[in-house]
């Protein structure tokens, strides 16, 4: 009853300041900015590293370059977001809310730094990638000539190779870093000249979700996917192993669901149960190998998808932490910029989905995979 009070009391103060015009309301995120931008760089650098890859990639990679282009430009996308809010929270820090035309350019900037700099780590990975295939063929072309004595035609290649790629990432970051500039300068002139690094979101009587309950629920559903989108492969090596991911998935699953609606203190501990325990196998089969399965005392690599796993719940065991700490149970009032806050949503989000595709080698143009095993390994 005390607790309705407080509340109720709260409404009543937040109603009466909207309606003297006291405070407009708590500044907000520009989504429609930062989803535009984030969109016309995302494919724009997405079109030049299919081009680099077409132009010194390995064989294997280039074919369906439309195909590919879509889909690795759809799934760094949320990388893209993550850049942009970053640059916008920097300048709201900067120069404040209010656009001005110095301002207005330096933002300009900043957005087309930030997302030239994912541009240039994408190419950097996917040559990186491309001269790995090619070395591995040129190893098996050697080995199968009897014209290069000890290698050395080899080794030659190779270094030939390294240094086309390297070269390739220097003119393509030069590609990127124009083509971000000219089209961040696209999108602010069709905005006629501005650029907003916020928005101004109008007091309502409902009290906000907290962020961290947010967070705790992207880095669980990413987690989840994961988790079960490997099923199937466990299965296939080990029934206890497949029913594990499995009980393990649907945990998760139902700890994100639960964990934006009422709060319970009991969920907090349930959720670092689900983070720990997956992450402690992991540790075990990344450093002593597990004790126990088919596969017992046998060290495995770690790959994209179990590491984008460990990073999702090891992040879901602090938000738990930090909730399960809070004694009161009404909303606090947040910390940090709503910036910020989507920030950590987003950037759970984008590791979800990067691990999300990581459980597809095929993905990522890799022709000997069939798409439903990670990177390197098996996930956990």
């Amino acid at each position: 009853m005390k607790q309705r009070e407080v509340i109720e009391k709260a409404k009543f103060a937040d109603a009466h300041i909207e309606r003297n015009g006291l405070n407009p309301g708590p500044a907000a995120v520009p989504w429609l900015t930062v989803a535009s931008l984030a969109v016309v760089m995302a494919y724009a650098d997405g079109f030049w590293m299919m081009s680099l890859r077409g132009a010194v990639g390995a064989i294997e990679r280039t074919q369906e370059p439309f195909v590919s282009w879509l889909r690795e430009s759809t799934l760094v996308l949320p990388v893209f977001v993550v850049a942009v809010l970053g640059a916008l929270a920097l300048a709201l820090h900067l120069f404040g809310p209010e656009p001005r035309k110095w301002s207005t350019v330096l933002t300009a900037l900043l957005v087309a730094a930030a997302g030239t700099g994912v541009g240039i780590a994408l190419i950097t990975v996917s040559s990186a990638y491309d001269y790995r295939l090619q070395s591995d063929q040129l190893q098996l072309i050697g080995s199968m000539s009897h014209t290069c004595p000890q290698d050395g035609c080899v080794a030659l290649q190779e270094q030939a190779s390294l240094g086309l790629q390297m070269r390739a990432v220097v003119y393509g970051s030069g590609m990127l870093l124009v083509t971000n500039l000219v089209l961040v300068g696209w999108v602010v002139a069709i905005r006629g000249g501005r650029l907003d690094v916020s928005s101004i979101r109008r007091r309502t009587a409902r009290l906000g979700k907290d962020h961290r309950r947010i967070f705790l629920a992207a880095t669980l559903f990413g987690s989840a996917a994961i988790h079960a989108a490997v099923i199937p492969e466990h299965l296939s090596e080990w029934a206890a192993a497949g029913m594990f991911f499995a009980i393990l998935a649907a945990a998760q699953l139902a700890l994100g669901l639960l964990s934006l609606g009422r709060r319970h203190r009991a969920l907090f501990p349930a959720v670092a149960g689900a983070s720990i325990v997956p992450l402690v196998l992991w540790l075990c089969s990344r450093t002593v190998g597990l004790p126990f399965g088919p596969a017992a005392g046998t060290l495995e690599p770690a790959g994209l998808a179990d590491i984008a796993a460990g990073v999702l719940e090891l992040g879901a065991l602090l938000a738990a932490g930090a909730l399960l700490r809070d004694k009161d149970q009404l909303p606090r009032r947040p910390l940090v910029s709503a910036h910020i806050r989507s920030l950590t949503v987003v950037a759970a989000i984008a590791v979800g989905v990067l691990g999300l595709a990581g459980t597809a080698p095929a993905w990522f143009g890799n022709p000997d995979s069939s798409g439903h095993e990670s990177v390197t390994v098996p996930h956990q």
